[in-house]
């Protein structure tokens, strides 16, 4: 992504000088409102391009009851380690609408402290683009340094947890932002790989809508820590997901060699599981 033009500060309609943009790239307009920053992207089509572009803000608020999180986590095992992967879905259902965001009590998501490769993901707002994030340390994970805007987000956080040579492993797992819900989904791959939760008020199979390949479970955290430890023994190691360098292009992660596809494949398979999960609840 290559910056191309800055504008002062603007208010209500005003015309941006013309651009040299090559053929066939989209443009990123993004405004920033009261510390909040808010992106559009437009395609490279000539009509919509010089058409008018509108990107709509909105006033900040600390209130957190109209913001709802939802979340699931896949564990996958490589030979010297596994990948746990979460999504939490993210709806602000404020009225009228504002971006949540609270700099004294900000959104944070646990992460082990022997977790390693730590990287996460953004996507909301208009444009719909997948944004990188600079997670800075929290007291029990990694804090989300970003406002929450009005309607869904996604955000998407990796790691790996050292086990090597396929050894046994167990590490905790605990519910911050999105305790309200009580609990998660918990996928497990490869199939044989066998998984327990220790300290779980309630766990339950999922039967249905999951794939051949893997196990998945609705797993209670008792309150009022919300937390629990996930023991994880055998199954054999997905080559898919040995640990590649990973880089960030344009908003989106990309590697070297993974079929999984840690953010576009996985994210999808959860938006369908989720589906399922949360109607049984």
């Amino acid at each position: 992504m290559i910056p191309i033009k800055e504008i002062g500060p603007s208010k209500g309609s005003f015309i941006i000088p013309k651009l040299s943009v090559p053929d066939g790239t989209p443009i990123l307009l993004q405004a920033k409102y009261a510390g909040i920053n808010y992106n559009k992207m437009v395609p490279p089509v000539p009509i919509i391009r010089s058409g008018v572009q509108e990107i709509v803000v909105y006033e900040k608020t600390k209130e957190k009851s109209f913001v709802r999180t939802r979340s699931a986590m896949q564990i996958s095992r490589g030979r010297n380690f596994l990948r746990v992967f979460k999504i939490y879905l993210i709806s602000n259902n404020t009225i009228p609408p504002k971006s949540f965001q609270d700099e004294q009590n900000p959104f944070e998501i646990f992460v082990p402290s022997e977790a390693n490769d730590v990287v996460g993901q953004l996507t909301q707002g208009e444009s719909r683009m997948a944004i990188p994030l600079q997670l800075k340390d929290g007291t029990n994970g990694k804090l989300l340094d970003r406002a929450i805007l009005p309607g869904s987000s996604e955000l998407q956080i990796s790691y790996t947890i050292p086990a090597s040579n396929l050894s046994t492993v167990t590490f905790k797992d605990k519910m911050l932002s999105e305790k309200e819900e009580g609990f998660r989904a918990v996928f497990s791959k490869p199939q044989d790989m066998e998984i327990s939760f220790i300290g779980a008020s309630k766990q339950e199979k999922i039967q249905e809508d999951v794939s051949s390949d893997m196990k998945a479970f609705k797993v209670n955290y008792p309150s009022p820590k919300y937390e629990i430890s996930i023991s994880v023994s055998g199954g054999a190691p997905i080559t898919d997901t040995e640990r590649v360098d990973r880089k960030i292009e344009n908003g989106t992660w990309s590697t070297e060699r993974s079929l999984l596809g840690l953010v576009a494949i996985l994210g999808f398979l959860f938006t369908l599981s989720f589906i399922f999960v949360f109607r049984k609840n």
